[in-house]
């Protein structure tokens, strides 16, 4: 956090009081301020204090995937503050147009790299004041998760479900990729799918229960949930709050939602299968297990990959969040 830690510490006691009195309070107060002047944290080692910063069955667990010195400079990049990504609506404003309306606020802007509608800003207030914003034509969207709506218009299919629609961010994007498409969203939360304003069919059901007839779409997106360990930037408290067991659950829930969802494919049809996260088991290990119960072939996801039949954004090797983005075809 880049706040100083007297106030995070005052902000932690003052809600702790509120929530459970004086004397847990109390008890806390000291334990922090313990911790702000523990030298022996502080001469610890860079690398140490960042390794600290982890639990350390996490810490454990990517070492034995990626080994000590490229956990190292995860751990490294996941420590650094957020990028701010933007989504330019290309098909109504240049990316050229949109990074000089920005610098006229002050905002510098730069490409992403890999989506070509990505830029990445050093700042979002501003932003959010351009007119280009309020038009709908820059949207808040990190570059990873673009190239999740840019593997949909790849699948060139003419009915498309966005099936895990939430707050319709990739909905949005794939309606704007794909015009000639018939597009349609599902959540399972009423709330979302009122506050999402989309202009095209929604629909609030279950995806476990999917209230669609079979063979209903050549494209189905499933932007699962999961562990979200690739966003850690974003939301650091995740990696305090999640478990080796959740990462299991989320798997076994991923796999449930593909084998679910599975019929609503039109022979030939395409699921595009997405995650912020990078664990094996959410990722490869989802798409190995569905392979003993489903026919389909990988396909190259992305049109700048090369002999590749996933991508996986590890942060300190793409600078983006962790992600995960395959596309099934089915036989």
């Amino acid at each position: 956090m880049k706040k100083a830690h007297y106030h995070v510490i005052k902000e932690s006691v003052e809600f702790a009081k509120s929530e459970h009195g004086k004397f847990v309070a109390g008890f806390l107060n000291a334990v922090l301020r313990r911790f702000v002047n523990d030298t022996e944290l502080r001469d610890l080692p860079e690398r140490d204090k960042v390794r600290k910063s982890f639990p350390h069955w996490l810490y454990r667990k990517w070492a034995r995937q990626f080994g000590n010195e490229a956990t190292d400079k995860l751990l490294a990049e996941l420590m650094k503050g957020p990028r701010f990504a933007l989504r330019v609506n290309t098909a109504r404003l240049p990316v050229e147009e949109a990074k000089r309306e920005l610098a006229d606020r002050g905002v510098i802007a730069a490409q992403g790299t890999y989506a070509p509608s990505s830029l990445t800003v050093d700042r979002l207030l501003p932003v959010m004041a351009t007119s280009a914003f309020r038009k709908g034509l820059l949207s808040i969207q990190g570059e990873a998760s673009q190239l999740a709506g840019i593997a949909v218009e790849q699948a060139a299919g003419k009915r498309i479900l966005d099936a895990c629609s939430g707050s319709g961010t990739k909905t949005k994007q794939i309606i704007q990729l794909c015009p000639h498409s018939s597009v349609h969203a599902m959540d399972i939360d009423m709330k979302r799918i009122t506050l999402s304003a989309l202009n095209v069919p929604v629909v609030c059901g279950d995806v476990l229960k999917p209230p669609f007839a079979s063979n209903s779409f050549d494209t189905v997106l499933v932007d699962a949930p999961c562990s979200s360990l690739g966003i850690i930037r974003k939301h650091p408290e995740i990696k305090w709050r999640r478990t080796k067991a959740e990462v299991i659950r989320f798997a076994q829930l991923q796999l449930a939602m593909l084998s679910s969802l599975w019929d609503l494919l039109s022979e030939g049809g395409r699921m595009i299968y997405s995650v912020c996260s990078f664990e094996p088991e959410e990722t490869l290990d989802v798409i190995n297990n569905l392979a003993k119960e489903k026919k389909f072939i990988l396909e190259n996801p992305l049109p700048f990959l090369f002999n590749k039949d996933y991508f996986i954004s590890l942060p300190h090797e793409t600078a983006m969040d962790g992600f995960f983005i395959a596309r099934l075809r089915k036989l």
